[in-house]
This record gives structure tokens, C-alpha cells and sequence, in this order.
């Protein structure tokens, strides 16, 4: 398998909010970020070794692209962090929205959830140390 780019995309109607939220809330970098015009603006974040693409919805409904104006729905995001209980630190500062405290998993994980803006659960874990 070559190795390529994953992205997790979606188009949101609160496009500033949803930018908001994952540049200033979760402090996650902008890797690109264009705005053609009104009904074609998006942004890239890095995530882990992946990337989350918000898109504006556009309100015309015409867009090149294949969408759907339901909210994302039966999805999660998984991100791996370096040290999650910095990440859970900032998150309880900026006032997030907790889905689930920050914990420590039978599988191995420390992890916290929270809801983004659209709906979305982001679970954000490092892995234990064994032994």
C-alpha cells in the first residue's frame, strides 16, 4: 500500500465556531486554510498523524463536492496524544464540553473525551507504559 494522506472531512453550517474550537479550544496546528469565496472555505488541522478537514456548508447547496446537510453522525474521531492529561488540562482551562472524564482504560489507554461544536465525540488518549 503507497503511502498516501488521511483526512477526516466534513462540511459544517458554524464554520468560525468549529475553527474556534479545534485552533483555539484544542490548540491544534493549521496546516492549510483557503477561502475562495463565500461557498468554498475550508481548513486543515493537524491531528496526530492525520488531518481534519472543516469545510463551510455551502448555503447555496451547490458545491463540487459530494455532501450531505445532515450533522456527522455515528462517527468519532481517535487522536493519540503525546501527554493526554496536558491535553485534558487545557481542555478543562478553555471550558470544553467533557463527554467523558479523563480515565484510564482496560485496554490500555488514558483517555478523556469531548464534543465539538457539530456534534462530533474527539476520544483523546496516550497509551499506558507497561511494566
Amino acid at each position: 500500500m503507497s503511502r498516501g494522506q488521511f483526512r477526516f472531512s466534513y462540511f459544517t453550517p458554524d464554520y468560525e465556531t468549529t475553527l474556534t474550537f479545534y485552533r483555539e479550544g484544542l490548540g491544534l496546528p493549521v496546516i492549510e486554510s483557503w477561502d475562495r469565496n463565500p461557498e468554498d472555505r475550508g481548513t486543515l488541522f493537524g491531528a496526530a498523524s492525520g488531518l481534519i478537514e472543516v469545510l463551510r456548508r455551502p448555503e447555496s447547496g451547490e458545491s463540487s463536492h459530494l455532501w450531505d446537510k445532515r450533522p456527522p453522525q455515528g462517527a468519532f474521531m481517535v487522536i493519540e496524544v503525546e501527554n493526554v492529561e496536558r491535553m485534558y488540562r487545557q481542555v478543562i482551562e478553555k471550558d470544553l464540553p467533557i463527554q467523558q472524564e479523563l480515565t484510564t482504560q482496560t485496554w490500555g489507554h488514558r483517555s478523556f473525551c469531548v464534543r465539538e461544536p457539530n456534534g462530533l465525540t474527539l476520544y483523546f488518549f496516550s497509551e499506558l507504559q507497561k511494566g
